[in-house]
């Protein structure tokens, strides 16, 4: 299923599993690549902001936390509209593929200004409930306000980002979020440090080059305004393409961008129980956070980094799922349940390897990771143990992501979010609170509770995929 194929709503003579490897790994690729660079800019920003102190380290964390879960509400809205538009574009309904695309626009749009406003306003309080302590609190509080206000920026390339992909367009999504990464990593450069000249010494020669750098000296403030910026420019970029006719679907100044009730019903009825996943997920984990939070500055400040350090991790899950998204969608769409339930079984397998691999790596040489963003040797320590513990949880952290994605492109929504509510509340909350609380464990507590839900949600994702349900989902 190469992409001129897709564009084409042409279907590839899938008849074993060496084929459809190969599909997954094309669909699958760019989404790795994308998650790639920003994984590898993550440890970038991660990096600057990390040479300010702890302090600023806990300040990113506790402002960034409450983006993303806002941010993981409306990428899970738009899993309704890569799922409705795979199946359209499996069914070769180009025009309602395009007019759900447009609908999920219209939603973006309205959410994002909302979302926006609402951020700027209650920054001080979203920072209070966060447990902030009083050295981190101004930090974090500047830091949502500049990311927030970009919020519908975010939200819009977010959305269209998953239009893109229930196309089978993982290309375009890659290439306009790795520009605008890049873009912050020159913005942090000129905004977080305060002018100054660096000399540069020439490898195997005595000769040296003094560099001067213009730069803003804002800080933390300056690590938001950039991501601001990027998140900017990553939205202009995705719209760009969609409305220069060089996507599968088309937008026009000329369509009527009118509210269709039906169809974004159509979108809601699968994206609201992925959004309440991911609300659920993420205010759970928002609330894990908040009691890390209160081990104190140092120990949060692990945690972040560590959090970080494993999300090299999260790079092929989240390539091999939005393969598993696309192609469980449009083989449903084209009535070939069986080839569905195949791409759904390889990508698991294809995403198992890859990580596995990379868990070998976070349990046996963990600093390699750690040192990339801080020299204390407090935090190197702690952050190393928690990434030994998450480490022999990879097999399943791969079944949680690829076999949800194949859900999702399903329409199975509602099983994921039950799922990620046993998982994330009733494991990983309640045994962080009881580990920490009466057993003392601190912040290897904390990750002992996230070890224990990945385990259950992997386990019953599996079995979920195996029973088959989900090939008889009307959406």
């Amino acid at each position: 299923m190469e992409e001129v194929e897709l564009k084409k709503n042409k279907k590839p003579n899938i008849t074993d599993s060496h084929d459809i490897q190969k599909v997954t790994m094309k669909l699958a690729m760019p989404a790795i690549m994308e998650m790639t660079m920003q994984t590898l800019l993550g440890f970038a920003d991660m990096a600057m902001v990390g040479s300010l102190g702890a302090v600023a380290i806990a300040a990113v964390g506790l402002g960034d936390a409450p983006i993303m879960t806002l941010m993981g509400v409306f990428a899970a809205l738009s899993t309704g509209t890569t799922a409705l538009v795979a199946r359209h574009i499996g069914a070769k309904e180009n025009e309602k593929a395009t007019e759900t695309a447009r609908q999920s626009l219209i939603i973006g749009v309205l959410a994002g200004m909302m979302v926006s406003s609402l951020v700027w306003v209650f920054a001080s309080q979203i920072i209070a409930f966060m447990g902030a302590q009083a050295e981190a609190a101004p930090y974090a509080i500047q830091y949502i306000k500049y990311t927030g206000a970009a919020m519908v920026f975010l939200i819009i390339s977010v959305v269209m980002g998953g239009v893109l992909r229930g196309c089978g367009d993982t290309k375009t999504p890659m290439y306009a979020n790795g520009f605008a990464n890049i873009l912050n990593i020159i913005g942090n450069l000129l905004l977080i440090y305060s002018s100054a000249s660096h000399v540069i010494n020439i490898p195997f020669t005595d000769y040296a080059i003094t560099l001067f750098l213009p730069g803003a000296g804002m800080g933390v403030g300056g690590a938001a305004l950039s991501t601001a910026l990027s998140r900017f420019i990553a939205s202009m970029i995705t719209l760009y393409v969609l409305f220069s006719g060089k996507a599968p679907i088309k937008f026009t100044f000329r369509d009527k961008y009118k509210i269709n009730k039906d169809i974004i019903k159509r979108i809601l009825n699968i994206g609201t129980p992925a959004a309440l996943e991911q609300l659920s997920m993420r205010v759970g984990q928002m609330l894990y956070g908040r009691k890390v939070a209160m081990l104190g500055t140092v120990m949060y400040a692990s945690h972040r980094i560590a959090l970080t350090a494993e999300s090299v991790s999260f790079m092929p899950g989240f390539g091999f799922a939005l393969a598993a998204t696309t192609l469980v969608g449009q083989y449903l769409g084209a009535k070939k349940p069986e080839m569905s339930e195949k791409s759904g079984y390889e990508a698991n397998k294809l995403a198992l390897v890859f990580m596995s691999a990379i868990g070998l790596v976070f349990f046996f040489i963990p600093e390699l990771f750690i040192r990339i963003f801080t020299r204390d040797p407090e935090i190197v320590t702690n952050a190393s143990v928690s990434l030994k513990l998450v480490a022999i949880a990879q097999p399943f952290l791969a079944a949680v992501m690829v076999f949800s994605g194949a859900l999702r492109g399903a329409g199975d929504t509602r099983y994921v979010m039950m799922n990620t509510l046993i998982g994330v509340w009733g494991i990983r909350l309640l045994g962080t609170y009881i580990l920490i609380d009466l057993f003392n464990l601190g912040l290897l507590g904390a990750w002992i509770g996230m070890v224990a839900d990945l385990f259950v949600r992997g386990t019953l994702n599996f079995l979920r995929f195996k029973g088959g349900k989900w090939k008889y989902i009307r959406i």
